[in-house]
């Protein structure tokens, strides 16, 4: 038992970037209600802790909804033009799952070990109990999955 019993992959994911904006959840809560009207499909969210009563927060959109976050981003500059976001395609989602994760310390150590020793980049970690969501630019993807394949013993499946 090793914590991982899946690794999945999702390719074509961009991510979305707001430095430094209002640390408000209301502020936030209508950043992601736009792009919710303009139903984009949100995934990873991050948030940094608030420094000086601002945070950054990066989530994930699968990048054939592009135009629609450009129109979002568009309504949000008018409303906030103070709000500078950050977009970056190039990217996929490596999922690890595992039940007996919750249970076990070092899953995650295990992992960024076996991609930083591939030469794979993260750009994102999210993570809950039973999961490890890696953002991973293009670049070494192939070597970062056959290093994660051989860490967990778990053959990937594409998503």
């Amino acid at each position: 038992m090793n914590g991982v019993s899946q690794i999945s992959l999702l390719e074509d994911v961009s991510l979305v970037t707001f430095h430094q904006i209002p640390a408000d959840l209301l502020f936030l809560g209508e950043v992601l209600q736009e792009f919710a009207r303009e139903k984009v499909n949100i995934d990873m969210i991050s948030q940094s802790a608030p420094t000086g009563g601002h945070v950054s927060v990066s989530f994930t959109v699968p990048s054939g909804e592009l135009p629609q976050v450009l129109t979002v981003i568009g309504l949000i500059r008018k409303k906030y033009p103070a709000a500078k976001p950050f977009v970056a395609s190039g990217n996929s989602k490596v999922a690890l799952y595992g039940n007996e994760m919750k249970d076990m310390y070092g899953v995650a150590a295990a992992a960024i070990r076996a991609v930083a020793a591939s030469g794979g980049e993260v750009t994102m970690i999210t993570t809950s109990e039973v999961d490890i969501s890696l953002l991973m630019t293009d670049c070494h993807l192939e070597d970062a999955l056959a290093a994660l394949e051989a860490e967990f013993g778990v053959h990937c499946t594409k998503a």
